[in-house]
């Protein structure tokens, strides 16, 4: 259980310092893109923003999974416990599901943003490396 925390962290982190990268090289003077990497650039910024995001559903959906699994035990342990075992009509089971649901997509936008920004910054930094290079 720890390490799908600790994954999902890291995947907020690292989006968040790719999306810094990613505004950063847009005050760099220097970073001058043709249309078609500027395309790919700023859809490298959303799928940043986009891991974040499902980042932060993944641990509200973890935090409520963790509640109705409690609820869960408390329920079987005392039989004249009350409290409802679903949160917004939805079970612990289907958070757990959600849970996985937004790890994946996570995942999916970061390395798609990875890609991508990579692919931008090689584009325009590319040229200029192999020209020094050959000099």
């Amino acid at each position: 259980m720890a390490q799908l925390s600790v994954a999902v962290a890291l995947l907020s982190a690292l989006s968040v310092a790719g999306l810094g990268t990613g505004l950063s090289l847009l005050q760099n003077n220097e970073f001058m893109a043709c249309l078609r990497t500027r395309l790919l650039f700023g859809m490298s910024l959303v799928l940043f923003l986009t891991c974040a995001g499902l980042s932060v559903l993944s641990i509200i959906t973890r935090a409520l999974d963790f509640r109705l699994t409690a609820r869960k035990v408390r329920k079987d342990r005392s039989p004249t416990y009350q409290r409802a075992l679903t949160i917004w009509r939805i079970t612990s089971k289907q958070y757990g599901s959600l849970t996985w649901l937004f790890f994946w997509l996570s995942v999916t936008s970061f390395v798609g943003a990875g890609v991508l920004l990579a692919f931008s910054v090689g584009s325009v930094y590319g040229p200029k490396l192999w020209s020094g290079s050959a000099a």
